[in-house]
């Protein structure tokens, strides 16, 4: 029985290390300019992920969140990055934005 519940938990642990979201973390490329990039086998979790990190760097700085670039990849995995940058509130560049977004096939 011991046994039994080792490999069961062996196998749930390679499940769970095999579904990460593989990320970049921020990067700072330009005043008040970041990126951040992640792969998953779902794209809406690379996306959510990229999104998610954007939106709390800026937070963290007490500042609003501005895409301004995306590229998407696919490959054995989806692969998503996002430029942004990390404006005051009340910048005039906090409108509605209009980002390029770039899909690479391969």
């Amino acid at each position: 029985m011991k046994m039994m519940t080792l490999i069961i938990s062996l196998a749930g642990m390679v499940l769970l290390t095999a579904c990460a979201v593989k990320t970049s973390g921020v990067k700072k490329i330009g005043p008040d300019t970041y990126t951040v990039s992640a792969d998953h086998v779902n794209a809406s979790t690379a996306k959510a992920s990229v999104l998610d990190q954007a939106g709390a760097y800026c937070a963290n700085q007490g500042k609003e969140l501005l895409v301004t670039k995306t590229l998407k990849r696919q490959q054995m995995k989806h692969f998503y990055d996002v430029t942004f940058l990390c404006l005051n509130e009340g910048d005039p560049r906090l409108v509605s934005p209009q980002y390029e977004t770039t899909i690479e096939r391969r």
